[in-house]
């Protein structure tokens, strides 16, 4: 059989033929797959809308969770209105780790997990379209090489609140074994609320939150020898209007802006800092001390002890003793948005009921730390085999006497507190190292002249933030 040679020109144009076609394939696949993906991820996309979807459908069930929560404390209430607090309990008691604010004019605002903000108005209507945030690419607080947060803001950036404290600029967060702020991107866990967040400051002075629901922002009748006390009668403090609740006294003008000022944060910011250990000082202090040491909130200091609420026994004259050093200490710190203080007798109910939360009713269990104290301070008793027992001792000595963070809320020293008991007396409170944990706990209340200077008492400093 005859075979057939095909010439060089034929074979040329065969090839040719070939490539063409198989660039003309490619072509055509990458069309085909920028349409593919443009149909899927375009700005009316496929994904793209089943992302818009999914976000619309998540907001309904943020909105229709707001609205049941609402009308269920409503009922609740008998129709009587609804609190921040309650909202944000009735949300997260239906399975929605929500925050609630209270804006302060008849308004809420509500933020969920997703990070989506709802304002709601006084009849449970929602106002606003979300507020679902946005990235800024900084770090909260912008903290400095050191941590130290150079504004004020929330680990997260986010809405502050009792659940998601503010760190104050001039501070960092400090885990402890029992308590850490988190990674940064969500408000911290409850139990490292509930445990106690520490703050410090550039001189290492250091504070623990106390999360603080406002409606509950009482003072309450403390414990003695296992049984509550009966004297609040007796006893008056600057309140939210800046008056004493005991009309035989009126606080000084500074006591009054004072006491506003702080309720009015407390409410806003859900919460104040107490000192984590009593004021101390760097040098052991005698009867004969004069009121000039420096103060500092540090562990393994002197106690600031031998001083007086003031330098008289005028109820009115609140410079010169323990009020006069806890309102100077931010100055003598350099803080910026933070006001110092004496603790009031309503913070350290706060503290109490922060650590049992029966102690509002005035139903502790008899073993409770705010009715029995025994082995949680430096007292006198049988059962403290330390060196020191019946001793004076150093700020925060035993891990044993600290509670959600907060140290020696419970013997070492009686506390002068901002609360009056009748017309001449300041109230102190917790018990000191020469009594015993049954008899004067934590929440016992005492009383004594304004300028009584004694090696038992000392004082101790709260923080709260100006905005």
């Amino acid at each position: 059989m005859k075979k057939t040679k095909m010439s060089n020109n034929q074979m040329t144009k065969n090839k040719g033929i070939t490539l063409i076609a198989l660039v003309i394939t490619i072509i055509v696949l990458l069309i085909l797959a920028g349409v593919t993906i443009a149909t899927l991820t375009g700005e009316n996309g496929i994904l793209t809308r089943a992302s818009e979807a999914s976000e619309q459908t998540e907001i309904a069930e943020e909105e229709e969770a707001i609205r049941l929560a609402y009308s269920g404390v409503l009922a609740d209430n008998n129709g009587s209105g609804v609190s921040a607090s309650e909202l944000q309990d009735e949300l997260r008691n239906n399975g929605y780790n929500a925050t609630v604010t209270d804006n302060g004019d008849g308004t809420f605002t509500v933020k969920f997990e997703s990070g989506r903000e709802y304002t709601i108005n006084a009849d449970g209507s929602i106002s606003s379209e979300p507020d679902t945030g946005g990235e800024t690419g900084e770090t909260p607080g912008n903290p400095d090489d050191d941590g130290y947060f150079t504004e004020d803001s929330t680990i997260n950036g986010e809405t502050a609140s009792k659940d998601n404290p503010t760190i104050p600029e001039g501070f960092r967060p400090v885990d402890t074994e029992t308590s850490e702020w988190g990674d940064g991107t969500t408000a911290p866990r409850a139990e490292d609320i509930n445990n106690g967040l520490v703050i410090e400051d550039k001189n290492l002075n250091q504070f623990v939150w106390v999360p603080v629901t406002y409606s509950d922002f009482k003072r309450y009748e403390g414990y003695y020898d296992g049984s509550l006390q009966s004297v609040l009668s007796y006893c008056g403090e600057a309140d939210s209007s800046g008056n004493n609740t005991n009309t035989q006294v009126t606080e000084s003008a500074t006591t009054q802006t004072e006491a506003r000022n702080m309720y009015a944060s407390v409410q806003r910011n859900g919460g104040f800092y107490v000192g984590r250990y009593e004021a101390g000082t760097t040098s052991e202090r005698t009867a004969d001390s004069e009121i000039t040491n420096d103060v500092v909130i540090k562990q393994g200091a002197y106690v600031y002890n031998y001083v007086g609420w003031s330098n008289s026994n005028g109820m009115t004259n609140d410079v010169g003793g323990a009020v006069e050093l806890a309102r100077n200490f931010d100055a003598k710190n350099n803080y910026k948005s933070v006001t110092s203080t004496l603790i009031y007798g309503v913070q350290w109910d706060a503290i109490m009921q922060w650590i049992d939360p029966a102690y509002k009713t005035g139903s502790c269990s008899p073993d409770s730390f705010v009715v029995d104290s025994t082995g949680k301070g430096n007292y006198n008793e049988d059962e403290n085999t330390n060196s020191w027992k019946g001793n004076l001792t150093t700020t925060g000595t035993s891990e044993a006497y600290a509670v959600n963070n907060v140290y020696d809320l419970a013997g070492n020293v009686y506390e002068w507190t901002m609360e009056s008991h009748s017309t001449y007396n300041r109230v102190i409170r917790g018990g000191h190292y020469g009594s015993n944990g049954s008899s004067s706990p934590a929440s016992n209340r005492g009383n004594i002249y304004p300028s009584g200077s004694i090696g038992h008492i000392g004082f101790r400093v709260t923080l709260f933030l100006n905005s």
